[in-house]
């Protein structure tokens, strides 16, 4: 097994962590998310960038940072959504451990040093660290709410009660193997970070909470028009609270909803669900959403086009290549 410090098959230092990030055309959200790991305590880590077909600026805010540590992958056409960007991650990965942060979240600087920690002391092949989902503020001015995830059952995940979104995940590269990759999201019947966690506990791994608040979540999904245009004002203004790690804390913490409770004849029916193989989240989504539809609905609300064609026609193709050949004919010298 390859062990930080150490050479991988092409000479080169294996790093203790590979951070995998999923991007699509966000670059002002890319840059804090980007931050967030650089100003991490633990520094023996790769990032792998690994864009769905994005424009230039995204390589351009790649640059700005100058870290070789930072690899980027951008894919020829767009997936559509997180699950084939992340198992590419997956498959390049070099690291003991494999992180996820989705590129609109941050981390606590301290996010990767307690999830190795606590990784290795619970012998878990995936764990799930605190994070607090950012409430969006309704009008400006709306005083902080938010909500807490990722709370397990004796230190272990519940499949009844345990939320673990991907930024909250890192898992033992070894157990990648068998644990499989995420499924798209057109086959799962809730999210696909939620439906890989449930797979994993089915296959019988260990999968482990952290009771450390390190990831805030801000969710595109909740924002209109999060992908229309380039901003990242909340993520900026979070960042800055990074400074006084424990102060935001204590804030986020302060401004979280009290969960709700369910009743023991509804959390039994809930583990006879799982027990059958039926994610306990998936019976909520169904009631919403039909499979796959989910996505459909995240990709209105950020202002993003429909899903693309897995099997475009000719004619698409052609439409699709015009408008590239437009681009690149707009482009000074063409290019």
């Amino acid at each position: 097994m390859e062990r930080p410090g150490q050479s991988d098959a092409t000479g080169q230092n294996t790093p203790l962590v590979s951070v995998v990030i999923a991007t699509h055309n966000r670059p002002a959200a890319l840059r804090q998310a980007l931050r967030s790991v650089l100003g991490q305590t633990l520094q023996d880590f790769e990032i792998l960038v690994i864009g769905d077909a994005c424009r230039p600026d995204t390589a351009a805010v790649i640059a700005e940072f100058g870290d070789p540590r930072i690899v980027y992958v951008n894919l020829p056409v767009n997936f559509g959504e997180q699950s084939g960007p992340n198992n590419i991650g997956f498959a390049r990965a070099r690291g003991r451990f494999v992180a996820l942060l989705n590129h609109d979240d941050l981390w606590f600087p301290d996010h990767l040093a307690a999830m190795t920690g606590w990784i290795d002391a619970t012998g878990a092949d995936i764990i799930i660290a605190r994070g607090a989902i950012i409430e969006p503020a309704r009008v400006k001015g709306d005083p902080l709410k938010t909500s807490i995830y990722g709370m397990g059952k004796g230190g272990f995940y519940d499949p009844v009660i345990t939320a673990g979104y991907g930024s909250a995940q890192m898992a033992r590269r070894a157990s990648l193997g068998w644990l499989g990759p995420w499924r798209p999201a057109s086959e799962c019947s809730c999210e696909s970070s939620q439906d890989w966690l449930f797979r994993a506990w089915r296959k019988g791994a260990a999968i482990a909470t952290m009771p450390h608040l390190t990831v805030l979540s801000i969710f595109s999904g909740q924002r209109s028009g999060s992908y229309v245009e380039d901003t990242a004002v909340e993520q900026e203004e979070l960042a800055s609270g990074m400074l006084m790690p424990n102060d935001l804390r204590v804030k986020v913490l302060a401004a979280a909803a009290a969960p709700s409770r369910l009743k023991t004849s509804s959390y039994l029916k809930r583990r006879l669900w799982a027990a059958c193989g039926i994610h306990p989240r998936s019976v909520e989504f169904r009631r919403k959403y039909g499979r796959g539809a989910f996505v459909t609905r995240l990709r209105e609300i950020r202002g993003l086009p429909a899903m693309p064609a897995r099997e475009p026609g000719g004619d698409d193709l052609l439409a699709r290549y015009r408008k590239l050949a437009e681009s690149d004919g707009a482009k000074p010298n063409g290019g």
